[in-house]
């Protein structure tokens, strides 16, 4: 695990990096390309933002209400940067604490650096 700097939704983060790993297993080449390309990827982080207001609207419309979503730190929380094992293409995601649900929080799952899904964090774990 490591810690990095990142730019997420217009905010500055000092993320860990985890890799799903047991112990004694060695990170996969392709983990350690993921977690660096994901990195480097900020236009699509930051585009990712209307798809996560999306998301918490659509999940929670009478908590959120009609108007737009100002502020999504109000509601989402990034904690980490999780890479799962995958030798296919790079998968990283964006692990958050959400207010609705703190039991199952949001993962904003990106494959080769493009968003691809944004869910409970049970669809990367």
């Amino acid at each position: 695990m490591s810690k990095e700097t990142i730019t997420i939704w217009g905010r500055k983060f000092e993320m860990e990096i985890k890799y799903d790993c047991y112990e004694g297993e060695e990170i996969l080449e392709t983990q350690k390309e993921a977690a660096s390309s994901f990195l480097k990827a900020e236009k699509s982080i930051e585009a990712s933002l209307e798809k996560v207001k999306e998301y918490c609207t659509a999940m929670n419309p009478d908590e959120i209400g009609s108007e737009p979503i100002e502020n999504i730190f109000k509601y989402v929380a990034p904690k980490y940067v999780f890479v799962p094992r995958n030798t296919d293409k790079h998968v990283a995601a964006i692990m958050c604490n959400y207010k609705f649900d703190q039991e199952n929080g949001i993962a904003v799952v990106f494959e080769n650096e493009i968003l691809a899904k944004i869910g409970k964090q049970d669809i990367v774990l």
